[in-house]
């Protein structure tokens, strides 16, 4: 049974970038699902990758970034709302 929702997900991102996203202003509990983490500068285009290894890496799951929205793969509610459907594919 998948037990990743997107809150767990939105939570270890917030969590993982905390300090990033402090420094544009936001507290973890303000951040928008809106929220770009690439176009915020808080990861790069390597960092795209390293952000979806660690996701993998503490869900123990893989995602199929094929299957990921190029332009939502760093937008915090659709990259939570992907990976807590798709979480459970391995």
């Amino acid at each position: 049974m998948n037990d990743i929702t997107p809150a767990k997900v939105r939570s270890f991102l917030l969590t993982k970038y905390a300090e990033a996203i402090d420094m544009l202003g936001f507290k973890a509990d303000e951040v928008p699902d809106t929220f770009d983490f690439l176009l915020n500068g808080v990861i790069d285009s390597f960092g795209i990758l390293e952000m979806i290894s660690s996701m993998e890496d503490e869900f123990h799951i893989q995602l199929d970034l094929a299957a990921l929205d190029a332009e939502q793969i760093t937008v915090l509610g659709s990259l939570c709302q992907y990976v807590g459907e798709n979480g459970d594919r391995t």
